[in-house]
């Protein structure tokens, strides 16, 4: 058990659960997928060529702006594996054809959640990603993730959507 995470698809942000005036226990697997996505991870100072083919540039903007930000989480200054995802990184993407940004958005997946087989924490680790049929502005994506030992394995489906994306 851990502390429940509940994930408000609409605001694109995740939240602990109170029940009672106290903190609510949830599922430890969900727990880690949800911090694992959707923490600010450390941007690279270059972007790779699969961020190139979907149009991510490198941050602009003069040093301690917004522009520049590379992002991440302050405990990782302490820490040999950061956590968190490259996600954000999309709001720099440009839309073009239907496949590189659905591409993209598995290996950012597919990434962030690799300590969970490394830790062995999970036998395999699939991610499944398209664009919404309700919306041409959210890439839908689907985990699917087999416990050491499981047969069966469990599925956590999140979208992603941004603003000025056409």
């Amino acid at each position: 058990m851990d502390i429940a995470i509940i994930w408000d698809p609409v605001a694109l942000r995740g939240d602990w659960s109170i029940v009672n005036g106290d903190l609510a226990l949830g599922d430890a697997l969900e727990a880690a997928v949800l911090i694992s996505l959707f923490s600010d991870g450390l941007l690279p100072q270059q972007p790779t060529p699969s961020d190139v083919t979907v149009g991510i540039t490198e941050p602009s903007g003069a040093p301690g702006t917004a522009d520049a930000d590379r992002g991440g989480w302050w405990g990782d200054a302490f820490s040999d594996v950061p956590i968190g995802s490259r996600l954000r990184q999309l709001k720099r993407a440009i839309k073009s054809g239907t496949a590189a940004i659905p591409l993209e958005v598995q290996a950012i997946v597919a990434e962030a959640l690799q300590w969970m087989i490394d830790d062995g924490v999970a036998a395999s680790v699939n991610v499944a990603a398209r664009w919404a049929a309700s919306s041409a502005t959210t890439v839908e994506f689907t985990v699917t993730i087999t416990e050491p030992g499981a047969t069966t394995p469990r599925t956590f489906t999140y979208s992603w959507a941004w603003k000025e994306l056409t």
